[in-house]
C-alpha cells in the first residue's frame, strides 16, 4: 500500500514541461529539492525567465518582486525574485543579493520566520562591495532592509534584545527614505524591552511629514508609550485624539486602531464597560475597512492584527456573562478574515454572491439557534493564547464552556496527533483520547445527536471524527460534519437540497511523467458510474483543466482524483494538478475557483492528498481549496486532511457514493469511514479517517 503523494510545489510552466529543454523527468527531479530552497527557486526561476525574460535594471526599477510583495502578492513576488536569482548567475552577485533580500521580505510577510532570517543573512553575506554594483543600485538597498528583516523576525520571536541590535544596524546603513520605517521598528522593540524614554524619543524623531500612514503609526506608538508608563488618562486622550484625527483614504483603518488603543487604555484603568464599548466601535470600523495589504505595517514591525480586537472583545463578553453576544463577535471575526484573505485578488461568481460576499453578514445568535437541525448541535470553538471557548448551539439554547487549554498546547497536541496518524504510530489512539478529553468530553453531548464542528486556529487540522471516547472512535458514536462558521452552516442548510443523480469525474491526469501517474486514482473514478444515472469520466490526457472548467459548473456531483498541493506561502495559489492541453499547463489554482459558479454542485469531492488543508491565518480562515469551492457555490465538499492510500480510498469512495443514493451525505461518509475502519488491515485512522465533509451534511 503506497500513499498518494502530494507535496508538489512547482510552477505551472515546470509542470507542463513547456519551457525550452524541460522534460517531465527533469521536472520530477527538481521536485526532489526542498520546497522554497534557493536551489529550487533558482531552477524554477530559469523556467519563468525563459518564458518572460527580465533585465537586472527592470528588476531594480520597482517592477520586480518588491512591488508585488507590497501589494500582498506573495507567490507572484517570490516567482519574480526567483527569476532574478537565476539571472544573477550571469548578471552578477548584486542581483543575487537583491533577490535574496526580497525573498527574506516575502517569507517574513508569509510568517515563515526562520526561512526569512536565512535569506536575510545570505543577502547580507553575498552583497558585494560598492564597485561591483550596477547603477543606480547600492549596497545600502540590500543591507538596510535585510538587517531590518532580521530585526522583525527576532521581535516576532520574542528575542527583543537581538531585535534591537538588528534594527540599530539597519538604522546605521539604510538609505534615507527607509530610515523612518526602521526608526518606528526600533521604537517598538525598545518599548517591548521596557526602554520607554528611548521609545518615546524614537517615535518623535520619525519624519512622517509626507506619509499619513507613518503619522498614524507614530500617534499609536506615543499612545502606547503613555500606556506603558501607566498614565492611563493621557493614553485615553491620545487614542481618542487619534480616532478623531484619522483622515484620508485609510481613515476607517486608522480609527479602528485608535479605538483598539482606547479600549486597552480603559481596560488598564479598570473601566471594563468603557473598554467593551470601544472594542464594539472598533469592530464596526473593522467591517467598514477596505481589505488591502498594508505593507507599511510590516515595514515598521507595527503589525495590525485585526483579529486581536475580536479576541479581546470575546473575552470581555464571556467574562461579563454574555455568551450569545460573544458568539456573534466570533462569527463576525470569521467573516472579516475571509475579506482580508481574498482582498482584490479573488472575485466570487455572481451566482454565489448570497454566500460569497466577503463580509458575509453573519447571523444573529437567535437566527443561528433557529437554523440548527433538530437532531444536531453546532460546536463552535475560538482559541486564545491561554484558553479556548466552546459554544454549543442547539434549537433549545446557546451555552459556552471555557476550556483551560490555550493555543500553544493545542498546536502541540494537534501536531503530535497528526504525526502519529501520518506515520501509522500505535500511540494515535492515546493522543486521540487526550484530545477528546480536552475538546469533546467537557461539552456533555447528547446521545445520538450529530455534531457540526466549527473549528478555529489549530483545530482546523483536527479530525474530530477520529477522536476517541473510551473504547470507541467518535465516528462510531455519531455523525460529524464541519463548517467554516456557524453562519455558513445555517446558510447552506436553509436552501432545499440539490439533486445528485449526475456525475462528472476526473482521475489520474497525465502530467507527462510516469513518476506522477496515479493508477489507483484511475481505478477509483472508473468504478463510480455504477452509482449514478448519468456519468462522465475523464482520465489520463483527457483529464484536463479546460474540460474541468467547462463541465464542473454544469454538474451535480464532481469528483477529482489527482495530485493536489497547498501553497502555504500564498494559499490562493494552491493547486490541483490536471492535464494540460494545447501547450497550456493544467494547474487549477484556488484563486481561479473563486471566479466560477458552482451553484448546481451538490457534492464536490477532492480525492487528493491534503486537499482540505492550507495555512490557518491569525484571522482563522483555512487558506486553500475549502473556502474557494464553498464561495463558488458548492454546497458539500469532501476533502482530505493527509496523504491518502489508494486501496482504502477506493473502497471508501465506493461505499460513500453507493450509500449517497439513499442517505444523507453525512451518513454516507460515516458509513464509508466505518466500512474501512472495520477491515482489520485498515483499522488505523491513517486509512479510514482522512476525509471530512465540510458544509451541508444532508
Amino acid at each position: 500500500m503506497i500513499p498518494r503523494h502530494a507535496r508538489i510545489v512547482l510552477v505551472a510552466l515546470l509542470l507542463a514541461g513547456c519551457a525550452t529543454g524541460v522534460t517531465p523527468e527533469r521536472a520530477a527531479d527538481l521536485r526532489s529539492l526542498e520546497a522554497e530552497s534557493a536551489a529550487r527557486l533558482a531552477a524554477e526561476g530559469e523556467l519563468l525567465f525563459r518564458a518572460e525574460p527580465i533585465t537586472r535594471e527592470q528588476y531594480k526599477s520597482g517592477d520586480g518582486a518588491m512591488a508585488l510583495l507590497d501589494a500582498g502578492e506573495l507567490r507572484r513576488g517570490i516567482r519574480e525574485a526567483s527569476k532574478a536569482l537565476y539571472l544573477g548567475r550571469t548578471a552578477g552577485p548584486a542581483l543575487v543579493a537583491m533577490a535574496k533580500r526580497d525573498l527574506a521580505y516575502a517569507y517574513s510577510l508569509a510568517g515563515d520566520l526562520e526561512r526569512a532570517a536565512a535569506y536575510a543573512r545570505e543577502a547580507i553575506a553575498e552583497a558585494p562591495p560598492q564597485a561591483d554594483w550596477f547603477r543606480p543600485a547600492t549596497p545600502a538597498q540590500v543591507l538596510g532592509p535585510a538587517h531590518k528583516v532580521l530585526g522583525d523576525v527576532r521581535l516576532r520571536q520574542g528575542r527583543v534584545k537581538d531585535a534591537v541590535g538588528a534594527y540599530e544596524q539597519a538604522l546605521r546603513i539604510s538609505e534615507r527614505a527607509f530610515v523612518p520605517f526602521v526608526r518606528v521598528s526600533l521604537a517598538n522593540a525598545e518599548l517591548a524591552a521596557g526602554n520607554i524614554p528611548r521609545a518615546r524619543e524614537l517615535f518623535r524623531q520619525v519624519d512622517a511629514a509626507d506619509s499619513p500612514s507613518l503619522r498614524a503609526l507614530v500617534r499609536r506608538g506615543l499612545g502606547d508609550v503613555a500606556l506603558a508608563e501607566r498614565r492611563h488618562a493621557e493614553a485615553e486622550k491620545a487614542f481618542e485624539a487619534a480616532a478623531t484625527q484619522a483622515s484620508g483614504d485609510d481613515q476607517a483603518y486608522e480609527r479602528l486602531w485608535a479605538l483598539e488603543g482606547l479600549a486597552r487604555a480603559r481596560l488598564a484603568a479598570g473601566n471594563r464597560t468603557g473598554a467593551l464599548d470601544a472594542y464594539r466601535r472598533a469592530i464596526t470600523s473593522a467591517e467598514q475597512v477596505r481589505a488591502r495589504f498594508r505593507s507599511e505595517e510590516f515595514k515598521t514591525a507595527f503589525f495590525g492584527d485585526v483579529q486581536r480586537i475580536f479576541d479581546a472583545s470575546i473575552r470581555l463578553l464571556i467574562e461579563s456573562g454574555q455568551a450569545a453576544a460573544a458568539l456573534e463577535v466570533s462569527e463576525r471575526s470569521r467573516a472579516r478574515a475571509l475579506l482580508d484573505l481574498v482582498r482584490d485578488r479573488g472575485r466570487a461568481a455572481s451566482g454565489a454572491q448570497g454566500f460569497a460576499d466577503p463580509i458575509g453578514q453573519p447571523l444573529s445568535a437567535d437566527r443561528l439557534r433557529a437554523a440548527v437541525p433538530a437532531d444536531a448541535v453546532v460546536v463552535s470553538y475560538h482559541v486564545l493564547a491561554d484558553r479556548t471557548y466552546a459554544w454549543t448551539v442547539r434549537r433549545s439554547g446557546i451555552a459556552v464552556m471555557t476550556l483551560d487549554t490555550g493555543r500553544e498546547t493545542l498546536q502541540a497536541q494537534t501536531r503530535a496527533f497528526r504525526d502519529a496518524i501520518r506515520t501509522r504510530a500505535p500511540d494515535a489512539e492515546r493522543l486521540a483520547s487526550a484530545l477528546h478529553a480536552r475538546l469533546i468530553a467537557p461539552l456533555s453531548l447528547r446521545r445520538n445527536e450529530s455534531v457540526i464542528v466549527v473549528p478555529h486556529d489549530a483545530l482546523h487540522y483536527v479530525p474530530f471524527h477520529a477522536l476517541r471516547a473510551g473504547s470507541g472512535w467518535l465516528v462510531e458514536e455519531r455523525a460529524i460534519t464541519y463548517a467554516p462558521s456557524a453562519s455558513v452552516a445555517a446558510h447552506l442548510t436553509a436552501a432545499p437540497p440539490r439533486p445528485r443523480r449526475q456525475l462528472f469525474a476526473l482521475g489520474n491526469p497525465d502530467l507527462g511523467s510516469p513518476r506522477q501517474a496515479l493508477p489507483g486514482a484511475q481505478r477509483e473514478v472508473e468504478r463510480l458510474p455504477a452509482f449514478f444515472a448519468e456519468a462522465e469520466i475523464q482520465v489520463g490526457k483527457a483529464a484536463t483543466k479546460a474540460r474541468w472548467l467547462a463541465r464542473a459548473p454544469a454538474s451535480q456531483v464532481v469528483h477529482v482524483a489527482a495530485h493536489a498541493e497547498v501553497d502555504e506561502i500564498d494559499p490562493l495559489y494552491s493547486r490541483i494538478l490536471l492535464a494540460g492541453a494545447d501547450g497550456k499547463p493544467g494547474d487549477l489554482e484556488a484563486h481561479e475557483i473563486y471566479r466560477l459558479t458552482l451553484s448546481r454542485a451538490s457534492v464536490v469531492t477532492l480525492s487528493a492528498c491534503d486537499s482540505g488543508l492550507g495555512r490557518v491565518s491569525r484571522g482563522d480562515e483555512l487558506w486553500g481549496f475549502t473556502r474557494s469551492f464553498l464561495s463558488a457555490g458548492t454546497r458539500t465538499l469532501v476533502v482530505s486532511l493527509w496523504p491518502v492510500e489508494d486501496e482504502a480510498t477506493a473502497r471508501g469512495m465506493e461505499t460513500f457514493y453507493e450509500t449517497l443514493r439513499t442517505a444523507s451525505a453525512r451518513d454516507a461518509l460515516r458509513t464509508a469511514h466505518l466500512a474501512v475502519l472495520r477491515e482489520p488491515r485498515t483499522a488505523h485512522p491513517f486509512f479510514w479517517a482522512p476525509f471530512i465533509l465540510i458544509g451541508d451534511g444532508r
